[in-house]
């Protein structure tokens, strides 16, 4: 059998609320590295997304360097790696054709059809690597106008692989938004209108399909088509499930065997609701070490909420308010102003806001507010 592991979406070199994160992702390739001896993997699939931006900063790409380098060199495994939609192809696939087959980066379309060959007890496994692809450039490339979506675009490169062998075993490793995934915040959109949606049904001819994009981990349509997800969470919808890294086991043609790896990593980012005063009375709603977003539920002012959550977790890194305001609750709409006194004004904004009227306790307090500035003015 062959045992692959795949992740994706690794954005090295992100910021999250203007926190650095990459010693967090160092932490977390050096996981990928412990999963890769202790699995005894045979190779290692990267689905795109690599860095963060097309022009990652320069420790970025030392931190990939280094953990390349132990990967291919250190452990003698060989790598599949793909350029994403955040990534720049042309830095990406630098020095591809002289990085030898351990080292696998597929950043040109031309190199589709060459896959990283490695061989078990049932034969041999071919991994086709499939960049991210813009329709434009497809079309370009194989000179079909009527090339438009992702899905046709994919159609097209699939078609230039080719079609199985009989018995032959094959991986495809691209980076897609394949129809029936589940979003998160944090991807960036591949395209409008819904032309960047690629159907499950065009990547048949594979016994393993290994996605990046989503941020999720997930089988779409079947079990041979996963999403490892991105190893860390970045955007606060991704709070609700396990980050992880994806273990292939590949038996005879036909046979694939998928689970999670899970990732732990060294600063969580965790979502925590309710009143400030709730929250700090309760420091076991995340680790001190974890970075915090705390979403408040106060209705009234709150002083200096972020200083007072540093105090139990020093990494907070940004606080939102929630008001209530029912649907029905327009209070201000169809008004003439210029004929309401202050104090009416007052209520009616507050209540707009609020989705609930004063009660006689505040409108007194008002009444107080509105006689001393009266009083204030009538004296000057």
């Amino acid at each position: 059998m062959a045992v692959l592991i795949h992740t994706a979406d690794l954005h090295l070199g992100r910021m999250l609320y203007g926190e650095r994160l990459l010693s967090d992702q160092a932490a977390i390739l050096d996981q990928l590295k412990a999963a890769i001896i202790a699995e005894s993997a045979d190779a290692l699939l990267i689905a795109g997304d690599v860095f963060d931006r097309a022009v990652p900063p320069a420790e970025a790409v030392d931190l990939l360097d280094e953990f390349l380098t132990a990967v291919v060199r250190d452990l003698d495994v060989p790598v599949v790696m793909i350029p994403g939609n955040h990534d720049s192809a042309d830095r990406l696939g630098f020095g591809s054709r002289l990085l030898g087959d351990k080292l696998h980066i597929v950043a040109d379309m031309d190199r589709a059809d060459q896959p990283l060959v490695i061989e078990d007890d049932h034969g041999p496994v071919s991994i086709h690597g499939l960049p991210y692809l813009e329709p434009a450039r497809v079309r370009a490339l194989v000179g079909d106008q009527s090339i438009r979506t992702q899905d046709d675009a994919h159609r097209a490169m699939l078609a230039r692989i080719g079609e199985p062998k009989p018995g032959e075993r094959r991986v495809l490793v691209a980076h897609a938004f394949v129809s029936g995934g589940l979003e998160s915040d944090s991807e960036r959109p591949l395209s409008i209108g819904g032309l960047d949606t690629v159907e499950a049904s065009t990547l048949n001819g594979f016994d393993f399909v290994a996605l990046g994009h989503l941020h999720r981990p997930q089988s779409v349509s079947t079990e041979a088509i996963q999403y490892s997800g991105s190893p860390l969470r970045y955007s606060i919808s991704e709070c609700g499930y396990t980050k992880s890294f994806t273990r292939i086991e590949l038996g005879a043609p036909g046979v694939v065997q998928v689970s999670r790896l899970p990732v732990h990593a060294p600063r969580d980012l965790v979502l925590i609701e309710g009143t400030l005063d709730e929250l700090l009375a309760d420091p076991s709603r995340a680790r001190p070490a974890d970075l915090v977003v705390a979403r408040l539920s106060d209705k009234g002012p709150v002083h200096n909420a972020m200083q007072r959550l540093r105090d139990h977790w020093p990494n907070a890194v940004h606080v939102e308010r929630v008001h209530t305001v029912h649907a029905d609750a327009t209070p201000l709409s169809g008004l003439d102003h210029r004929s309401m006194t202050v104090e009416a004004l007052f209520q009616t904004f507050f209540e707009a806001i609020e989705g609930e009227a004063m009660n006689p306790e505040e409108t007194a307090i008002l009444s107080e507010i509105i006689e001393s500035l009266g009083a204030e003015a009538s004296d000057r």
